[in-house]
């Protein structure tokens, strides 16, 4: 089968797609086809990390990473952003070997090479891994374990708004009642100051009629296109950004049509290519570094591929294995919300959540009816590892939004529920910019159908259940004002015991600091006294630091942390398992 049906409308001949999945299977492993090499450090032919450009990360990233990234370290020293190593480029395009994306957040290039050059590259020393994109997956592939019952039962509704309407939403008053969005909009809660990001098709530069007053207003900071190909007739992303920001009284206003945008045409339509992956992160890590976004949404995502790409197994469903899924968690890491669109495989064989919607930090959207019941189609999980997906829901079926040849009307897909949602987003953010995307994420499932009625009720089909977006929006508003009035400065300085611990991939600090501390270091080594990284060094802000220590490249074992800062020292174990 082939991703396209998760972008586009429910209903493509599954006939075709499957004869492209049974293709891929058979494509001759020696030709060239794509890989990605992930490099083992950044170090310059002097043998130290290059320095990050002055001007690489603009001033809403900086802002926005000190506010709401996970690590809120000085920017200048995450080595997300140091630039990757000119000598092993150089290298390997001694060998031939052409980069077709960077990306400095995965310290890696992705290339096209053959077998017996994969096997080359694999003994280069500054080499950490060479994977494909995924493995091949047949037609009727082994299906994810889990309970599937009931999918389609109706779930709590939330209670209908008052009458009294400020604007005349035309038929979008029906996706909007159902998540309980009419009350914020009411109030002037629009989204009004966030940078809201798409990651799609082609926005046709964002010329329909319900964007003008948000070009008239220069609102449309951006629209790219990363496909390095002619712009293409397919408007999905045009269809996903009305959904959201769009405003014409009497046909259709989306939750966060006072928002900043921009878009990044990462996907070419009439193909399925691991190349759009490769878009999908160049893009990603654009938004993020240059345009300082707030919020992604991602109303496209990866399976399986045309005949020669590489596809993915529901086992890579684990949140970490999909080049997308690792990207959209880094992005989460540096303080952006991204909510991806779960996917419309429900009614087919691949039938789970597709990527990058299996992340673990990413909020996952599944679709529903009117009624408030999933549509059939709507991607269900658990992920590979266990854990819930979707995280929430909200109308995918008959959703009104601009079509794409125009008109207003309606379509269906959980492309159009992911961009609700990210509007609702938008609009939290508005009333608290200092909830980070985590904080925003457990806040929208606490308030949502499901999420009310406590712990144990979230599922598979729906997950935390149908958004509540005025509860979720009053709450913010609320911590926003507990926030003012008892900030979170602790008295003293402390340094937490690392959490997980034992930990398989990734574990966070938390330095408790009451005012600045100019410079502290983290550093980890084996138990051969070998240092084996450096995850922060740079200033600490008052309150709560969380730095996070990613051990991938790292064998299992037994390692030292050593923690120093002006006068203050901590050190202690950690175990990595995997």
């Amino acid at each position: 089968m082939n991703k396209r049906s998760a972008i586009l409308l429910v209903g493509l001949l599954l006939s075709l797609i499957f004869c492209q999945a049974s293709l891929a299977w058979q494509v001759d492993r020696g030709q060239n086809v794509k890989y990605w090499v992930f490099l083992k450090d950044k170090a310059d032919y002097a043998g130290k990390a290059a320095s990050v450009e002055a001007d690489y990360l603009s001033p809403r990233t900086l802002e926005r990473r000190a506010r709401r990234g996970v690590q809120r370290v000085a920017p200048q020293s995450i080595s997300f952003d140091t630039p990757l190593s000119p000598s092993y480029l150089s290298t390997l395009q001694n060998l031939g070997l052409e980069p077709i994306v960077r990306s400095r957040w995965l310290n890696a290039v992705s290339v096209r090479m053959d077998d017996r050059m994969v096997e080359r590259v694999r003994e280069l020393p500054f080499v950490r891994e060479v994977r494909s994109v995924g493995r091949a997956v047949r037609e009727g592939a082994r299906q994810q374990s889990g309970d599937h019952k009931n999918l389609n039962q109706p779930i709590p509704m939330i209670p209908p708004v008052a009458s009294v309407r400020r604007f005349d939403y035309g038929d979008s008053f029906t996706q909007l009642n159902l998540i309980n969005a009419i009350p914020a909009l009411e109030r002037g809660i629009n989204g009004t100051g966030v940078v809201l990001g798409f990651l799609d098709t082609n926005f046709d530069g964002f010329r329909h009629a319900v964007f003008a007053q948000m070009v008239n207003d220069e609102r449309v900071l951006a629209d790219s296109n990363f496909t390095g190909l002619p712009v293409q007739d397919n408007k999905h992303a045009r269809s996903v950004a009305s959904v959201a920001v769009g405003f014409m009284e009497g046909e259709l206003i989306g939750p966060a049509h006072g928002a900043m945008v921009v878009g990044a045409t990462t996907e070419f339509a009439p193909t399925e290519t691991n190349q759009e992956e490769d878009n999908f992160v160049a893009g990603l890590e654009w938004m993020e570094s240059k345009m300082g976004v707030d919020v992604v949404n991602a109303s496209i995502g990866y399976t399986t591929f045309d005949a020669g790409g590489q596809d993915y197994t529901k086992d890579d469903l684990d949140g970490d294995t999909g080049i997308t899924t690792r990207a959209a968690d880094i992005a989460v890491s540096l303080g952006v919300v991204f909510v991806a669109a779960a996917g419309n495989e429900g009614n087919n064989f691949w039938k789970l959540v597709i990527t990058p919607a299996d992340g673990d930090s990413v909020i996952a959207v599944g679709a529903v009816d009117a009624s408030g019941v999933r549509a059939s189609f709507s991607s269900f999980g658990p992920t590979a590892d266990g854990r819930i997906k979707p995280d929430l829901s909200a109308m995918g079926l008959n959703v009104r939004l601009v079509l794409t040849n125009g008109a207003i009307g309606i379509s269906s897909g959980t492309s159009f529920s992911s961009p609700i949602v990210a509007g609702v987003v938008a609009q939290i953010l508005q009333v608290n910019p200092d909830l980070n995307p985590i904080e925003i994420r457990d806040l929208l499932r606490q308030t949502a159908s499901l999420g009310k009625l406590g712990p144990g009720n979230e599922n598979n089909s729906i997950g935390w259940g149908i958004i509540d977006a005025d509860a979720a929006i009053t709450r913010a508003e609320e911590l926003a004002t507990a926030v003012e009035e008892d900030p979170d400065i602790p008295d003293e300085f402390e340094v937490l015991p690392p959490y997980p611990n034992p930990f398989s991939d990734q574990t966070v600090f938390e330095i408790r600091v009451p005012d600045v501390v100019k410079f502290s270091r983290l550093e980890i080594y084996n138990l051969l006294g070998q240092q084996v990284a450096v995850p922060f060094e740079g200033a600490l802000q008052p309150g709560v630091n969380r730095i996070v220590f990613d051990a991938t490249g790292l064998p299992a074992g037994l390692y030292l942390y050593s923690f120093r800062a002006e006068n203050v020292s901590s050190s202690g174990k950690i175990v990595l398992v995997r």
